[in-house]
């Protein structure tokens, strides 16, 4: 007995020392390792740097040498034909601030700007509903619902053109003559209804981007929370505003804030139905820069609005991605 109460506490001591001595011999391999790791990990980070060297720099070729050309040209007054440079300082861009034109497009980008967005998340949300239903040849619907995005500014713009137009326009034929809703034919292009048609139009070529993202967003929404809302009594109304609307609302944030860019960037699908007009009825910012540009033939001027729309735009842009990560961290 004595023996073995002797053995016992020296076997225990022989053992503690085995990992200790264990521990020690593992922690020069743990670190040799790590320091492998850490090695390969640079490696890796430097030949991904070097392997994206060549698209940074035609990236920043195509972008940036543009922007330090408009940043220098607002500066001067650039005759657009003999491209003939005078050095005026900041006399474009005090000009443009007191130029009532600058102002007035200004005025209707933003009409412009919100009533394209939130029509099309209006419609967006109502598309992405009813794509969200078990309705029979659903999958057939969701790729048809996509054509209009797809289709090229300048045919959807030229095909609306024809359904609105005074003479043969189809617009007007089924509120006159088949539905007798109207007495008379609208002026689709007259100032007072320009900009609203040209919203008509962008309504129906990007509402298909808005559905497919919110879509994508419901799709993932669990439906224990509609049982157990419908189990409670819950109406339509109240599923989706309780229910739906708070779990695309990251989703819609980003869209409206992303299509906001977009559209105050937008000169295809608002110059082609009228060229700006009629009586500049739909000349936004990008609009009033290519008529400075070519028609008044000052490209320098063009370029201090350019400038000014940049700025605008970088603010937009930081807003986008402030309210991308708050999306996202609640996303997550």
């Amino acid at each position: 007995m004595r023996s073995g109460a002797l053995i016992a506490p020296l076997l225990t001591c022989a053992l503690r020392r085995m990992e200790s001595f264990r521990l020690q011999v593992a922690k020069p391999r743990a670190i040799v390792r790590t320091r492998r790791g850490t090695k390969w990990a640079n490696q890796d980070v430097l030949l991904g740097l070097m392997m994206l060297t060549p698209a940074l720099a035609i990236l920043a070729a195509v972008m940036l040498y543009p922007a330090v050309v408009a940043i220098q040209s607002s500066f001067y007054r650039i005759d657009t034909v003999t491209r003939a440079e005078t050095f005026v300082g900041l006399r474009n861009y005090q000009n443009l601030l007191v130029d009532p034109m600058f102002w007035s497009s200004l005025q209707r980008t933003a009409v412009w700007v919100v009533g394209a967005i939130l029509s099309q998340a209006v419609a967006g949300i109502v598309i992405a509903l009813v794509l969200d239903l078990s309705l029979r040849g659903r999958s057939f619907v969701r790729g048809l619902v996509l054509f209009p995005y797809f289709v090229p500014a300048i045919v959807a713009v030229l095909t609306w053109r024809w359904i609105f137009s005074d003479t043969v326009g189809v617009a007007n034929y089924l509120l006159v003559d088949v539905t007798r809703i109207l007495k008379g034919p609208i002026p689709w292009f007259e100032p007072t209804f320009a900009m609203f048609t040209v919203v008509i139009m962008s309504l129906w070529k990007y509402s298909p981007y808005w559905a497919l993202l919110i879509l994508a967003r419901l799709q993932v929404i669990p439906t224990d929370l509609y049982e157990a809302a419908q189990m409670d009594g819950a109406s339509w109304w109240l599923q989706f505003r309780y229910i739906t609307l708070p779990w695309i609302m990251p989703v819609l944030v980003v869209i409206l804030i992303l299509r906001g860019i977009w559209a105050f960037n937008e000169f295809d699908m608002v110059y082609l139905p009228a060229g700006g007009g009629p009586l500049y009825a739909t000349t936004t910012i990008a609009v009033y820069i290519r008529q400075v540009a070519f028609d008044l033939l000052n490209i320098g001027a063009a370029s201090a609005v350019a400038i000014v729309m940049l700025g605008i735009l970088i603010c937009l842009t930081a807003v986008y991605f402030q309210v991308y990560r708050r999306a996202e961290q609640s996303l997550s």
